[in-house]
């Protein structure tokens, strides 16, 4: 295609490199998985709309005036800002999309499908597209014009009925899952959808729900639901089948410790001076230890409460007990295994670091390439070099009449715009 051409950063030799995909996704779920596929060496194309963009880009701090909502999950990326309402921006993104191998958005069902963008439309212009479309609750079902964000789809999968203290409310989980996770799942399906097009030639539509990604990792609490007719309920810090496994409070913070089987059981008992438990028939098997789980509980909270953390890590990996400290991120930055494992970055704007690299290939190495791209950074490069846009005047006359913007015509201050964008987000 003639978009594999548009490669301008320094990835032709990651795997991705030469397919290109057009971007239409904002805040989480879809930006993650246009980066991790920006990553691995793709031309992401994000288009946006002028003046605001994606939303998160008003989420504050700033630095650089980049937002870091928006620096977590845009690196690798270009920005180009058309207005696709206007007969002109949408032309463009026509043209952008008839040269891609693939089309990622997260508008609501429908959306696309008003600006005669939908996979019917598409599919039929371009039989070798793949079209992933992310939504909250899929394009055909009984909840599909629902609008979804993070926390709507934890309460409905299930997932905050599980989170939180046994006797206290639902819980929200710390981090977006119900937008990573469908992340992940979106750019594992792009990747199956790609090498399918390399097989048969075709692309294909595909429909990721964040609440189906969600639900599918309830996982083994369906089964033990439907074989015991017990509803899984929250359990705090600890698991609710495998005893012991869970955090307990140490002289001076929490401690993990996950005995999982027979083995580390009898390992965390000498461990803690208490053999005497390994004769006690209350805790003599998993099950057992399950059903007592209240005393056993208390037990080893005060055995725990009478040395530091950092001293029963020393004296629990000694004894070959599975355990980790609870750390907080501004522990983790600066973690050895952090560090060791390379997963922190320079995002390339600021002083803003961001997670990478959590899987390492042997054959290539990924990274920061390029630094999350500030709004229309590269709307005249791309449409330029695709031959739809003739050349700086065209280009400054489309900024005047609002179909796109470029940062070298005087559309709007970057730091003034992020400020503003704060006030609206």
């Amino acid at each position: 295609m003639n978009a594999a051409n548009l490669q301008l950063t320094p990835q032709d030799r990651l795997p991705l490199a030469g397919i290109t995909i057009v971007d239409l996704t904002h805040v989480i779920a879809g930006p993650f998985a246009s980066m991790i596929l920006a990553d691995l060496g793709a031309t992401v194309i994000k288009v946006e709309a002028p003046g605001r963009g994606d939303t998160a880009r008003g989420t504050p701090p700033h630095d650089d005036g980049i937002s870091h909502f928006f620096a977590a999950v845009n690196r690798n990326k270009h920005s180009v800002a058309i207005n696709i309402k206007t007969p002109r921006g949408k032309k463009l993104l026509e043209q952008l999309i008839a040269q891609a191998d693939v089309l990622i958005h997260n508008f609501r069902p429908g959306v696309m499908e008003n600006l005669c963008l939908g996979y019917d439309v598409l599919g039929q212009r371009h039989p070798g597209l793949v079209y992933c479309a992310i939504s909250g609750f899929g394009q055909d079902s009984p909840l599909r014009d629902r609008p979804a964000f993070d926390g709507v789809i934890q309460a409905m999968s299930g997932l905050m009925s599980l989170t939180g203290e046994a006797n206290g409310p639902p819980v929200r989980a710390g981090l977006s899952v119900g937008d990573f996770i469908p992340g992940l799942y979106a750019a594992m399906s792009i990747v199956v959808g790609i090498r399918e097009k390399e097989r048969h030639g075709k692309g294909q539509f595909i429909d990721v729900s964040n609440f189906d990604c969600l639900f599918n990792i309830l996982g083994y609490y369906v089964p033990y639901y439907e074989l015991t007719g017990k509803v899984p309920r929250r359990t705090g810090g600890a698991h609710p089948t495998v005893v012991p496994m869970g955090g307990f409070p140490t002289a001076d913070g929490y401690l993990v410790v996950a005995a999982f089987n027979q083995g580390f059981w009898r390992n965390l008992c000498k461990a803690l001076g208490r053999s005497d438990w390994l004769d006690d028939p209350r805790y003599a098997t998993l099950t057992l230890r399950a059903k007592h789980s209240e005393p056993l509980f208390e037990a080893l909270c005060a055995e725990m409460r009478r040395r530091t953390t950092a001293e029963w890590e020393e004296i629990f990996k000694a004894g070959d007990v599975p355990c980790g400290p609870v750390l907080n991120v501004g522990e983790l930055v600066d973690h050895p295994q952090v560090r060791e494992r390379r997963l922190l970055d320079h995002s390339g704007r600021g002083k803003m670091h961001v997670p990478v690299r959590p899987v390492k290939y042997g054959a290539f190495r990924d990274g920061v390439q390029k630094p999350p791209p500030r709004l229309g950074e590269d709307t005249g490069a791309v449409l330029s070099r695709l031959g739809f846009i003739a050349g700086d005047e065209e280009l400054e006359r489309l900024a005047v009449e609002g179909v796109l913007e470029d940062p070298r015509f005087p559309q709007s201050d970057r730091e003034d715009q992020a400020k503003s964008q704060e006030t609206r987000a």
